[in-house]
Parts: structure tokens; sequence; C-alpha cells
């Protein structure tokens, strides 16, 4: 009996462990997968729309640019689906694909977040447009962000259209000087990073200005971390160590048994 219930506790304690060990991994699935509903939904609902009513989006959302007033309409502009999604921003470089929400500063969900106070993501009005991450303690959804380099591309997609963006400058800056960015260029996009967690002002910033290239479509990287490695990659080394560790007490536990046979023939 006691061996029975010294194995349930050994298995007990390594299952804990190992689930312990694989949260990170399995929060991080369930976020992409969230991101994955959202992005499909805002391009079904996209593809069902007429090219009129396409043209009528874009033109409420210049509209909403050129007055700059962050009017009542804000959360209904290039909203299709309803749920609050305006765009969906690639970079495959990094097995970005996530939807871009309306902002509404309550940072209470990691999702990337259009920056209300700049121009929506659509040609028309002065000054760039700035898209800003929220995270949590186990998912960011610009992780990796700083991986990207001068002549990288990532891309918008609105409605049917797709932008492409070169990187510009990848660079730490303050929010102050965000504040104080140039409006003078209209074909900028801007990703800002998180706030570290280390406490600092300083935020990871990427320029990205549109070019005129042909829309590529990317190849769906979503379910891998940054550097390309996959999460059963990730996750084979922690279940190796519960194994190696529940082989390890295992054979104590019979060199402690051992020991007594021994003790009580002496």
């Amino acid at each position: 009996m006691k061996r029975f219930l010294l194995s349930l506790l050994t298995l007990g304690l390594v299952v804990a462990l190992v689930a312990f060990a694989l949260l990170p991994v399995a929060i991080r699935q369930i976020r992409l997968w969230q991101s994955a509903r959202a992005v499909s939904g805002y391009q079904d609902a996209a593809s069902r729309l007429s090219p009129q009513d396409c043209d009528r989006l874009l033109a409420r959302a210049r509209a909403h640019n050129q007055a700059q007033d962050g009017g009542d309409d804000y959360a209904a502009l290039l909203n299709p689906a309803g749920d609050g999604t305006m765009a969906v921003l690639e970079a495959p470089k990094l097995g970005i694909i996530q939807p871009v929400y309306h902002g509404d500063g309550s940072g209470d969900t990691a999702r990337v977040e259009h920056v209300v106070q700049s121009r929506l993501p659509c040609v028309g009005a002065d000054g760039p447009c700035l898209l800003r991450a929220t995270r949590e303690r186990f998912f960011d959804p610009f992780a990796g962000l700083d991986r990207l380099m001068a002549g990288d591309c990532f891309f918008l997609r609105v409605l049917r259209e797709t932008w492409t963006y070169e990187v510009l400058q990848v660079s730490e800056e303050t929010p102050e000087a965000l504040a104080g960015t140039d409006p003078g260029d209209r074909d900028e996009c801007v990703l800002v990073a998180a706030a570290p967690d280390s406490g600092g002002d300083a935020r990871l910033v990427v320029r990205g200005r549109r070019v005129p290239r042909q829309s590529v479509n990317p190849t769906d990287d979503s379910r891998m971390l940054p550097g390309g490695a996959s999460e059963l990659i990730l996750a084979t080394p922690v279940a190796a160590a519960g194994l190696a560790l529940l082989a390890l007490i295992e054979g104590i536990r019979r060199a402690v048994q051992r020991h007594r046979r021994r003790h009580m023939k002496l």
C-alpha cells in the first residue's frame, strides 16, 4: 500500500511540474487560436462586402482621418465583422498574423490596437498610423519584433486591400518622442511594442513606409514561435525533463528498498 501511494504521489508531482512548465505554451496556443478566429471572421466579413460597400467604408475612414476629431463613430469604422477588428497585420519573418483592434486603452487583453489619436490604416490625411501591442505575462503579440531590420516587409490587410510596408527604421523611443511624431508622412505605419517589464520608458518602435509593390500572400506561420521553433520543439525538452525526473525518483525509491532488504537480512 505504501509503495502504491508513493508511486501515485510521485506521478502526481511529475504531472504537476510538467503542467506548470507547459502553461506558457498552452496560453500562447489559446491566444493564437483566438487571433486566428478574429482574422478569419474579419476576412470572411470583408469578402462578403460589395466593391461599393468597401468604397463607402474607406471613404468614411478617410473622412475621419481628415477630421481628426475621434468622433463617436470611431468604433464602427473599418469594422465589417462588428467585433472591433479594423485590419489584419502580417509579418512573415516573425510568424505574426494578428487582428488589429480599435484602441480603447484598457490593456486588459494581449492584442494589437490602433492608437486612437493616429491616422486610421487607409490613405487620407497626414500622419502615420500607429499600432500598439498590449501583452500578458505569457503572450506578446509583437514577440520578436526586434528581429525586423531595414528592408524587411510587413503587410496590412484592410477590407479587400493589402498594403505592403517596408521597414525604414527600428529604434527605441520614449512615449513623449512618439507623441511628437512628425505628421508629414501619410504613408507610414508605426509598430510600437508593449512597455518593457524592466519598467523603463523606452519602447521598441518599427517604422514602415508603404511601397508601391505588388501584394504577396505570406505563408501562414502563426503557429511558429519567434525564431522559427515550433511549439512541439519547445515542449519536447520539458516533457523529457519530467520523464527524467520520474525515472530518477523511481530509481531512488528502488535503491532505498534494496538497502532496506539488505539491512533486514543482516
